[in-house]
Parts: C-alpha cells; structure tokens; sequence
C-alpha cells in the first residue's frame, strides 16, 4: 500500500508556481530546471507541440511534475469532494473498520495504520480508495481477483456519506480525462527520441488498462509544537505511468471549516528531490491539476522521462494553534495487473536505471530485478509487489 502513499501537492496558494529549496537556493546545472512547467489545457486538447516542456518537467533534468491550468470543471469538483475526506475521516471508529478490505491488502475501501513506518503504524493520514472508472476491474473474472486482489477488487462506498461515490467518480473522471491527453503528449515525445517508442504509454495506461487507484486523503493534524520535517508521507517514487493530483484543502479538524488563506505554515506540503539533490517544496497554484510522473513511464520510455522521488510534510503547528487537517485526492493511472512493460525497442535497462535514486527510495533495479544487458519484459503486477516488499524493508 505504500506505493498508492499520496504524492499531493504543496498548499493552496495564489502565486506562480515554484520551488523553495530546504537549505539554499539550488541551482540549475546540466540542464537541470528547478521551475514547475505550467501547461494550458487548452494546449493539451489542440495537439500543439509540447515537447520542449514535457522534456523540461519530465526529462532526466526536470522536477517530474506539471501543472495544468484552467481545466474545466476543476473548482466544482474539489470543492464537492474534499471536504468529505474529512466528514468519512471524523466517522466512528467502528464504522471506518467495517469499510477496510484486508483481503485486498487495505488498497480499497478505507485504511488507517495499516502502513508502518519506521516500525510503527502509520497513523498520520486515513485513505479511501476506489477505481472511479470500473466498479468492477476484473470484469467478473474471480481469477484476476483472487490473483490481484489489490487492483481487481469490487469497489465499495460507505452509505453513511451521502454523495462520495458520486463526488468521488466525478473527480476521478475529470483527472483521467485531462491526463489522457497529457500522455500522448508524453508519447510524442519519447517518439522523437525514439521511433519505435508509438504510443506505448497511452496503450499501456489507457487503451489496454482498467487498473486505476484513486485515493482520497485525509491527513490529520499534527500536535502542536511538532518537527517541521516530519513526513505525512514517506519518500518514494509513484509507480503509475501518471499520478493526477488535485489541489489541497486545508481544513479545521474540529469544525471543517476550511483555513483562511495564509494561516497554515509554508513548510507543509510536497518536497521533491531535485536532479542536483537538494530537497525541493514545491507550490503550485490552485487552479492547476498537477501530474507527476511514474516509473512505468520510465521503463517505457527508456529513460526518456524519469520518476522524481517524492514525499509530503506536515505543516508547523504552533503551540496554542488550532488543529489543522488536510485533505487531497491522487489519481495513480497505472498499466494493467498483468502487462509486460519494457523499454523500447533498441533500448536495454541501464538507459532505465541511470543515476538511479537508492539513498531516499529502494533501488528501481532491485525492484525490477533486471540486469542489463538482459532485456526481458517485467510485468507489471509482479514489479508492483516486489516494490512493496523492498519499501516496507526500506521505512522500517
């Protein structure tokens, strides 16, 4: 489950999209960009050519993360959604626990320490999850369901808050839609550095796959007086061949009633490691979905595009303050259970894992278990579990 842990974005703010550095300014070097690329839908839907941006967000050099602006019906469906994270996460105890699927690993339905971190129960953050395309991913099929419970498993949705399910599809919808057009995008990139590449990466996340992990998350407030970098969160690397990420909400945990702008701390939110390794926060306005970029598009893409490890942090709690909570949705768009993923042709492994991340996250080669030259396909239900394995080993 802790490969499905939010990547949300920073909080909320009216400002341009950027990035603080943790200790000093970073600097850009090697082509290096510490900026977050902003696109237009609009440019999305016509088919302009991107690909100088996409290589910019999501190249060897890039954050591994974009905004899209202005997507329509954006504003309504946070504002619909959101706020019931908190409402699903103030329920009883008891309630909650009648909504967990241990048999699909707590990967639908709701999971609340569940995770471990650092050899404890993570109970920093409650998460529901649900496929807000296919109620039924397997199709019927028990076989797929017994064989990937965590992807093929029934969604279910708690009666006790009127609208989820509703509220919940909708922005799955809207974020599924807005990246398929960002995908091809990507592919028309990798295409150009590669002829062979197609569309691989909207085939295996689109055309050939049901398997889509949303998750809505409410992380609770941190006590007061906390460590400013403590981790609702941990470092990883998304998966997916794409993440959407809709923007925060900052609520009051007791009442619900959402934070005046500028009263919650500037440390919260989502650090990236950037590609000269320093610990990036970064802040993209509020009127932009964000998508960050998986580890199946790196395998597909050869390399092309690169994964960006990722973690998010409380915010400061002040002695005296009152409780802050904040809620979010991540859309993981993932090829299916049992899709073999490779390079593209002409393209071996070492062009995967160069200048792979190990110190933060376990290893994309221990994880894939190739061995350049070797060029076999991985499937992608099978690098799945054993990057559970390696990250349960890796936090705790």
């Amino acid at each position: 489950q802790a490969l499905f842990c939010d990547p949300a974005m920073a909080p909320a703010m009216k400002r341009p999209a950027a990035v603080q550095p943790e200790d000093a300014k970073a600097k850009a070097a090697n082509g290096d960009s510490n900026e977050v690329v902003i696109l237009e839908y609009q440019e999305l839907v016509e088919g302009k050519d991107l690909s100088a941006k996409i290589a910019k967000a999501y190249g060897p050099g890039g954050l591994g993360i974009c905004g899209v602006r202005h997507v329509p019906g954006l504003q309504e469906v946070r504002r619909k959604l959101l706020p019931l994270a908190h409402r699903l996460a103030t329920l009883p105890q008891e309630t909650l626990e009648s909504y967990e699927r241990a048999d699909a690993h707590y990967c639908v339905g709701w999971s609340r320490g569940r995770e471990k971190f650092k050899g404890k129960p993570d109970m920093a953050k409650g998460s529901f999850y649900a496929n807000p395309v296919w109620d039924d991913p397997a199709g019927g099929d028990e076989t797929v369901r017994e064989k990937y419970p965590y992807a093929a498993t029934r969604n279910i949705w708690p009666k006790e808050v009127p609208g989820l399910e509703e509220a919940f599809k909708a922005t799955g919808k809207l974020v599924y839609e807005c990246g398929e057009h960002l995908v091809k995008h990507c592919d028309r990139f990798v295409q150009s550095q590669h002829p062979e590449h197609g569309e691989r990466l909207h085939a295996a996340a689109y055309t050939n796959s049901r398997m889509l992990a949303g998750r809505l998350l409410h992380y609770f407030s941190p006590s007061e007086g906390n460590n400013t970098e403590d981790a609702w969160c941990g470092w990883h690397n998304d998966n997916s061949v794409i993440t959407g990420l809709v923007p925060a909400m900052w609520l009051y945990e007791d009442t619900g009633e959402e934070v005046p702008a500028g009263s919650v701390s500037s440390t919260g939110g989502l650090h990236v490691r950037g590609r000269d390794r320093s610990i990036l926060r970064v802040a993209l306005p509020s009127d932009c979905l964000g998508f960050q970029i998986g580890e199946a598009s790196q395998i597909l893409s050869g390399g092309t595009l690169v994964a960006t490890p990722h973690q998010v942090r409380s915010h400061e709690r002040k002695e005296g303050e009152r409780p802050v909570c904040r809620e979010t949705f991540a859309l993981f768009i993932e090829p299916q259970w049992d899709a073999a993923i490779a390079p593209p042709k002409g393209v071996g492994y070492d062009a995967v894992l160069k200048e792979e991340e190990s110190e933060l996250i376990p290893p994309l080669s221990n994880r894939l278990k190739r061995t350049p030259p070797d060029v076999t396909p991985v499937v992608f239900g099978e690098y799945l579990a054993d990057s559970f394995q390696e990250y349960y080993k890796h936090n705790n």
